[in-house]
């Protein structure tokens, strides 16, 4: 049986992103996938311009001009493929950031036969940011501390630290507890299974609830180092909102998965609120200073 992939990305304000990722997956070797872009910017002029540009009725466009965020927006994508018959569950899902460059022809083709081969529900390839930095998979789930301290975000305090330092040197693929939500691939099936996304984050720590339930079904996730993308790393995120925003989105999610996840106590609560509270001021001043300058 040749799979189908139902390819689910979302716009908003991006669409030279867009037509970057859609340039990149009509060059592909391997032709039966379809794209589902849902659309969270206010109209959809400027999308249909560059979806007609490309003239393939493989590339389909839906959602109701709202910004739904990252889950609900994917949740939406993945119920279109799913109710209007594109996709049955024994297909796969590519859910891919609009931010995301594919260089290889033949990464459709490589990431099929890898989740076959591995026999996973859930795959994820190593993605390259613009600096040469990798967004890496997690072995562990995270805790209170590890989200205190923004560990594991592939950021500064993983540098410094030289946390999953080992990931970096794989050349093989490694069964993992969690993988980047900027582009995995999935059954069909087992994201059904799982539960789909959690709609109670609006961008951020996303990946730290699914695979939460992707575990608690018994679904296996790898991440294969062997099957490369390139990321414009938060390029989506800085056209669309401020840094001030991002953090509160963060913020936003950090919050509910202390409170919602891991149920928290008071005393660590007030301490997270504390240590975000001061990081906040902190950033404000910076940037006060940068504007005056």
């Amino acid at each position: 049986m040749i799979q189908k992939i139902g390819i689910i990305t979302i716009n908003y304000n991006t669409e030279d992103l867009l037509e970057k990722l859609i340039r990149c997956l009509v060059q592909q070797s391997y032709r039966n996938w379809v794209l589902v872009i849902v659309n969270n910017s206010p109209n959809n002029i400027a999308i249909n311009k560059v979806i007609r540009s490309f003239n393939n009725s493989r590339i389909i466009l839906t959602g109701n001009n709202k910004n739904l965020g990252y889950s609900k927006g994917n949740n939406l994508g993945f119920n279109y493929l799913m109710e209007n018959k594109i996709i049955s569950k024994d297909d796969i899902v590519l859910f891919t950031n609009e931010d995301i460059i594919i260089r290889d022809k033949n990464f459709l083709v490589k990431s099929i036969d890898a989740i076959n081969n591995l026999k996973c529900g859930f795959l994820g390839p190593e993605i390259i940011n613009n600096d040469g930095s990798l967004m890496l998979p997690h072995i562990k789930k995270a805790g209170f501390l590890k989200c205190l301290l923004h560990m594991g975000n592939n950021g500064r305090v993983d540098k410094i630290f030289r946390i999953n330092r080992s990931l970096k040197k794989l050349k093989s693929p490694i069964k993992v507890f969690l993988i980047n939500g900027a582009c995995f691939f999935c059954e069909a099936g087992d994201f059904i299974r799982a539960g789909m996304f959690d709609t109670n984050t609006f961008i951020y720590y996303v990946e730290e609830l699914i695979y939460r339930k992707v575990y608690n079904a018994g679904i296996e996730v790898f991440y294969d180092p062997g099957i490369s993308v390139y990321h414009e790393h938060s390029a989506s995120v800085k056209k669309s909102f401020s840094v001030i925003n991002k953090k509160k989105f963060v913020y936003d999610g950090e919050l509910y998965f202390l409170t919602g996840i891991l149920n928290v106590n008071k005393f660590l609560l007030l301490l997270f609120k504390f240590e975000r509270a001061v990081e906040l001021f902190l950033l404000k001043v910076i940037l006060s200073f940068k504007s005056i300058k």
